[in-house]
């Protein structure tokens, strides 16, 4: 009795997978494709407005020139180091 309860567990349990692959995971396969398709659409789209956004702003600022400069440093770094000393070696 217990060889037939085995051979008809391992039956449904191949069944079940063969259902489930023809027709669950396809479902699910063409699904997450489709996302996928989606976010890499929005990124083109979001890509594209970028650069018509860079383009515009470059028209509306041509010939303008912008210099920055960084803060001057007032204390040298090496203040507090001591003084340096310049050695030569001697034969």
């Amino acid at each position: 009795m217990q060889i037939l309860r085995t051979i008809a567990i391992i039956g449904l349990i191949y069944y079940g997978f063969k259902f489930l692959a023809r027709t669950v995971f396809p479902w699910i396969l063409k699904r997450w494709v489709n996302k996928k398709m989606g976010q890499f659409q929005n990124q083109g789209q979001q890509q594209y407005k970028d650069q018509q956004q860079a383009q515009e702003f470059s028209k509306e600022h041509e010939g303008e020139v912008k210099i920055q400069t960084r803060g001057g440093k007032t204390q040298s770094d090496t203040k507090d180091m001591g003084d340096f000393v310049d050695y030569e070696e001697v034969d």
